[in-house]
């Protein structure tokens, strides 16, 4: 009995010790290229969300405002993660919990308080439904919308049919921005 269970142990643990060995070694060569497909990828979700700005280089990272705005958010279903300022305004770079899981989210503020462009960073909605988040009519419904926008679903955000979930946590995290960006500007 013993016998035949290291007869079956032994291939099984040569065979996941390979497998481990070959996914570390894809992961190390792959995790640079992932990494800066990643950054280019927020760089133009933040453009777009402040299209003012014409190069990535006009974005500066502001870990100040980002603690700053770690303390203003009281909502568990949204994360900020970076805060970007600029001479035309700030772009907060948040997660925000839609139906497939969290939404990573570029939303633009011009220095009047006015959302500039809400650009999707990444998610894991429903294809065909909540990932229609990413189509620019829903989207450009943000842009003009400031901290006296009341920002209601089926009032002045019209829905993704079928995905309010999805819908709800955009909406949840172009009014996060919001209030940070007040909080932080002291309006």
């Amino acid at each position: 009995m013993i016998e035949k269970i290291r007869k079956l142990v032994v291939p099984l643990t040569i065979v996941c010790i390979v497998a481990a060995l070959g996914l570390g070694f894809t992961y190390g060569v792959t995790r640079e290229r992932i990494s800066k497909q990643e950054k280019e990828k927020e760089a133009e979700a933040c453009m777009e969300a402040l299209p003012q700005v014409k190069t990535p280089r006009e974005l500066k990272e502001s870990k100040d405002l980002l603690n700053k705005a770690k303390k203003v958010i009281s909502d568990s279903k949204v994360e900020i993660e970076k805060v970007f300022t600029s001479k035309k305004g700030i772009v907060f770079v948040l997660r925000s919990r839609g139906y497939g899981g969290m939404i990573s989210l570029a939303i633009g503020i011009s220095l009047i308080g006015e959302i500039t462009g809400v650009s999707v960073i990444s998610h894991n909605e429903t294809p065909g439904l909540g990932a229609n988040l990413e189509n620019p009519k829903f989207r450009k419904q943000f842009i003009g919308k400031d901290k006296r926008s009341k920002l209601q679903l089926g009032k002045d955000i019209q829905a993704l049919t079928g995905a309010t979930f999805t819908s709800n946590g955009v909406v949840r995290g172009v009014k996060a921005a919001l209030k940070i960006f007040d909080l932080i500007k002291g309006k």
